[in-house]
């Protein structure tokens, strides 16, 4: 189910960008472009699950996380304009998905509990990415929008 979240953030955000919705700042489109690749990455992961079987959870863990580090740092300013702080939950829900992930074993509960924990936080980890991508799509689409800005 969170692939298909995956999927619809990538459309939106790439759509928006290749037909140049996105108003303002090259940056804002940069933004969309680069976010809308790392989503389908992410949905190809998810889907395939690329990071279990191919090319190994802490490789990819670390590259999710400088990629991550390398867009809020980038597009700093797209993300204070348009709601970055749905950006940023997005960020520390998947987070902890993650790190519930990692450190499973150390929990006193059973393994299934831990894997709600773990698939919750990823879920809504990824509800609140869609949910970032649809807003600021539609916030920097307005150019009405981009001036109170």
């Amino acid at each position: 189910m969170g692939y298909l979240l995956w999927m619809a953030a990538a459309a939106i955000a790439l759509f928006a960008a290749s037909t140049r919705q996105i108003q303002g700042s090259v940056l804002n489109r940069q933004f969309a472009f680069c976010g809308g690749g790392f989503s389908l990455w992410l949905c190809l992961d998810d889907m395939f699950l690329v990071h279990d079987r191919y090319l190994g959870e802490a490789f990819l863990y670390i590259t999710y996380a400088f990629f991550t580090g390398l867009l809020l740092f980038r597009f700093r300013g797209p993300l204070r304009r348009f709601g970055g702080d749905t950006f940023l939950v997005s960020v520390v829900l998947l987070g902890l998905s993650v790190l519930t992930d990692a450190l499973q074993g150390l929990w006193p509960n059973s393994y299934e509990t831990v894997q709600i924990f773990e698939e919750g936080f990823k879920f809504l980890g990824i509800a609140a990415w869609l949910s970032f991508w649809c807003h600021y799509v539609s916030s920097a689409s307005k150019p009405a929008a981009l001036e109170q800005h």
